[in-house]
């Protein structure tokens, strides 16, 4: 996990920038929720009830310091397996589409095990704080087959970039910070500390917001299990 970690740390370093000289990237659609439209089509993997809950005593304590900034609610907070069609405000998708990436997943899903995660440590980027993740190789075997098969299926994939982190965002940034030095050590404080592990066994299609406030599930598809 070499790569992974080194990712982890340059997003950290771009962050703690970003903090220190007050140039964080602020989301200017946080200002008003109800009005962004955007949607997209994502696979993605939920968190367990014993993993938001340790994430959830150290937002509080974030909060304390930065109560105005956006954090995720328990039951938002996700992994992103991969961005299958980005969100935008005009999306749309027919229904023969989304069978279409629905029967490709679940070919290719048929012959992956479980993936395996390690939830551990606190970072921020320069528009978020995360939730570093490290996962078993079944992931990235999923990714590339993925690929790979909506490709030769003529499926358009629109990721913004080839996903390899296993992150959980778990806050965004608002507005400017009011103590940005405090609020870092406070990040630090929590480098290390462990979230907890668990196992996938099933991953969601969705169509949801930008945030995963509103989640329509299209199809739970279930990994191989030993």
């Amino acid at each position: 996990m070499d790569k992974l970690n080194q990712l982890y740390t340059q997003i950290e370093q771009q962050g703690i920038q970003a903090i220190r000289t007050r140039q964080v990237q602020i989301d200017p659609n946080l200002q008003n929720l109800e009005v962004d439209s955007r949607q997209g089509l994502t696979l993605l993997v939920k968190l367990p009830a014993h993993v938001t809950r340790n994430i959830n005593f150290v937002l509080n304590e974030l909060k304390r310091l930065e109560l105005f900034q956006y954090y995720y609610p328990a039951n938002t907070i996700h992994i992103t397996v991969m961005d299958i069609r980005r969100a935008v405000s005009d999306f749309r998708m027919t229904k023969e589409e989304l069978i279409n990436y629905q029967q490709v997943i679940q070919k290719t899903i048929e012959n992956v095990n479980a993936i395996n995660w390690h939830m551990a440590g606190l970072i921020c980027s320069p528009g978020a704080i995360l939730v570093k993740g490290f996962y078993s190789s079944e992931l990235q075997q999923l990714r590339n087959a993925l690929r790979t098969n909506f490709l030769k299926n003529g499926l358009v994939l629109d990721e913004r970039y080839a996903t390899f982190s296993g992150h959980a965002t778990v806050a965004r940034f608002k507005k400017n910070l009011i103590h940005p030095q405090e609020f870092l050590s406070e990040i630090n404080n929590f480098h290390n500390v462990e979230f907890g592990d668990f196992q996938t066994s099933e991953v969601d299609l969705v169509i949801h917001d930008w945030y995963n406030r509103r989640s329509h599930l299209i199809e739970r598809f279930s990994l191989k299990t030993t």
